[in-house]
Parts: structure tokens; C-alpha cells; sequence
């Protein structure tokens, strides 16, 4: 076995190789070439063997090939196209967009976070503001803070009793009736205050029956709500309240010669018919009609109250 050049890549490779290793060609079959035939002899005539000559002492005989496989196959004769390798791909910035995907996001969130922040605030906030389509009263806004406070003054300095009636923090209706107030002075009507026996300060509302009291810092059993003169009596316990229980808590002198400031003849009307007592003493009953005239004589008109009152 001995090293030769490849015809082709000039790489070296063994004799006995059946193909260069570098591009393919075929060693072998290039340096061992068949013997060519012989040309064909007349008939008759006997072709004699060549007879070896027999090498000289000393000298090395030439290798014979062996060929390791049953040939070489034919597709490795033809030229062996070279395959270049893959490239890899260099130079994409793949750190640089995951960085930037990465930003992206960041910046989104944060910009979702602040709309959210910067958002108008709930529906339910505005639900004191909203007209509403049912038929009862318009709240008028108080703050939370204020109703709280004046809880918290109530009961630091709570109203004293008035005639064994005591101002409570919230309404009782064990015993609930209403009656009617009206008072004329020199034949003009007077308007009874709403808010009567109800601490201040308070939480109005408007009504159909005009403005209404609907909170304050305490309760006595007898107060008004309205202008309208109703009075309501509003007790935990039940007992005998009088017209004059009522002015007692109104602070309002009352007798048979004074309703408040205004002096004289008092003319008292219970529902509809002349009263010769004391009007202090008149007492408070369900639905009744009071009327008080000072200063002349005013016949008694008919109030009538809300259906259900």
C-alpha cells in the first residue's frame, strides 16, 4: 500500500482506496486498468501464454490490487457536487426585540393603570343628583359628616323632658296619630312651623306637601314635620297628650286670653264645633281638628288628610 495524489483534488490518498476521499474519484480503478484484450487469432492457431519474467534478486515486486468491495458504484465516478455548509445567521438583534416586546408592555399597562385612575367616579356617587321617576320626595343632599356630628351633639347635650316627654334619638310608633293645627290672628292665618319638637340641626326634603323634616338630632313625642299644620304624635308609650303638651314643646305660651304674642279672646274649634275649655287642656286625639282664633272669629274650615294617613 503506498500514498498517490488524487488526479483531481491533488489530496493524498492510498493506493488502495477505491475513491478519493476529498471529491470521490476513483483511485483504484484508475491505477490497477484491466488488461486490454487480446485481438482475436486465426482459427487453428494456439495463442501462447506470456511467461512471467521472473524479477531480478533484490527487487520488490510490484502490489497487486484487491479491490475491497465488488466495484465501484457508478455514481461515484460521475463529479461529486461539493455541499456547503450551512450558514449561520448572524447579526439579528434577538436580545434587542425581546427588550423592546418587553417595553411595549410595560408602557400599555401603565397607560390602562392611569385611565382607570383618571375615570369619572361610580354611578351609585351621583345617585343623590339623579332625578328620580318615582312619585316621592327630592332628597336634598347633607353630608354624611354633619349627620353624624349632630347624632354626636345630641348626645352630648340632649334636650331636657318637657311635661315627662322626652326627645329621642329616633321615632317611635308604638303610638302614632296625627292631628290638625290651624291658628288665625285677626282673621289671618298663621303658618305652624315645620320642625317643631325636632332638634336641630336638620335634614330637609321636599314633598308635596311642601318642605319636610325628615332627620334631626332628636325626636320629641310630639313635633310637626310639614307647614301644613298636621302634628304628629309619635310615643313609645301610650298616654293622654294635650294641646297644652304640644306648645310646651313649641315654647309658645298658650291659654284662653294668648296664643303666643297675640293677645285676647280665644275662640276654640274642635272639629268643626265650639270648645269653651281651656285650649291647653284640650286633648290631642286621632285626626282631630283644632282651630284657634284671636283677635275675631273665624268659622272652622275642613282639612282633609292623605288617603292611608
Amino acid at each position: 500500500m503506498a500514498l498517490i495524489k488524487c488526479p483531481d483534488c491533488g489530496r493524498d490518498v492510498s493506493d488502495l482506496a477505491p475513491a478519493c476521499l476529498g471529491c470521490g474519484r476513483p483511485i483504484a480503478g484508475a491505477v490497477n486498468q484491466p488488461p486490454p484484450s487480446p485481438p482475436p487469432q486465426p482459427a487453428g492457431q494456439q495463442v501462447a501464454s506470456p511467461t512471467p519474467t521472473p524479477a531480478a534478486p533484490g527487487t520488490p515486486s510490484a502490489p497487486t490490487f484487491v479491490p475491497a468491495f465488488g466495484g465501484v458504484l457508478r455514481s461515484n465516478i460521475g463529479d461529486v457536487e461539493k455541499i456547503e455548509p450551512v450558514r449561520k445567521m448572524q447579526g439579528f438583534p434577538t436580545g434587542a426585540v425581546l427588550i423592546g416586546v418587553f417595553v411595549i408592555v410595560v408602557v400599555v399597562a401603565a397607560a390602562l393603570l392611569l385611565s382607570a385612575n383618571r375615570g369619572g367616579p361610580p354611578q351609585a356617587a351621583s345617585s343623590t343628583t339623579a332625578p328620580s321617576s318615582a312619585s316621592g320626595p327630592t332628597t336634598t343632599a347633607v353630608p354624611i359628616a354633619a349627620a353624624t356630628a349632630r347624632r354626636a351633639s345630641a348626645a352630648a347635650t340632649p334636650l331636657p323632658d318637657v311635661n315627662g316627654i322626652s326627645c329621642d334619638t329616633l321615632e317611635s310608633t308604638i303610638f302614632h296619630i296625627h292631628i290638625h293645627l290651624a291658628i288665625f290672628v285677626d282673621g289671618k292665618e298663621q303658618m305652624l312651623p315645620l320642625g317643631v319638637g325636632i332638634g336641630q340641626p336638620w335634614q330637609v326634603e321636599d314633598s308635596a306637601e311642601g318642605p319636610f323634616v325628615t332627620d334631626g338630632s332628636c325626636f320629641y313625642w310630639i313635633h310637626t314635620h310639614t307647614e301644613d299644620g298636621v302634628v304628629h304624635i309619635e310615643s313609645p308609650v301610650r298616654r293622654r297628650f294635650t294641646l297644652g303638651d304640644f306648645f310646651a314643646i313649641w315654647q309658645v305660651p298658650l291659654s284662653t286670653t294668648q296664643v303666643g304674642p297675640a293677645q285676647g279672646q280665644v275662640i276654640t274649634y274642635v272639629n268643626g264645633s265650639r270648645d269653651d275649655r281651656n285650649p291647653a287642656d284640650i286633648p290631642l286625639l286621632s285626626h282631630e281638628r283644632i282651630q284657634l282664633n284671636i283677635g275675631g272669629d273665624v268659622p272652622p274650615y275642613v282639612f282633609d288628610f292623605p288617603p292611608g294617613d
